[in-house]
């Protein structure tokens, strides 16, 4: 890989043509073919996104009516009760 911005287009990719576990595997079978330094850079591109994940849920558990939401959602409707 020639760059950061190379890469992350790359991780793109597989983010859009794969989900959960098969994600994870085309990660690694990625990383099978970088040189130390593009490794690293690729974790670094994973960790950075991760935190971003993690801030953007948070971000919406914060949301005013959130909680609520999701709670009346996972509730069975009236005539269920």
């Amino acid at each position: 890989m020639s760059s950061r911005q190379e890469l992350e287009r790359r991780v793109d990719e597989l983010a859009a043509a794969h989900k959960g576990r098969a994600f994870a595997d085309a990660i690694k079978s990625l990383a099978a073919d970088l040189d130390a330094a593009d490794e690293e850079l690729l974790k670094d591109i994973l960790v950075r996104r991760a935190a971003s994940l993690d801030q953007a849920v948070m971000d919406r558990v914060d949301a005013r009516g959130w909680i609520r939401r999701q709670w009346d959602r996972a509730a069975p409707p009236p005539r269920d009760r």
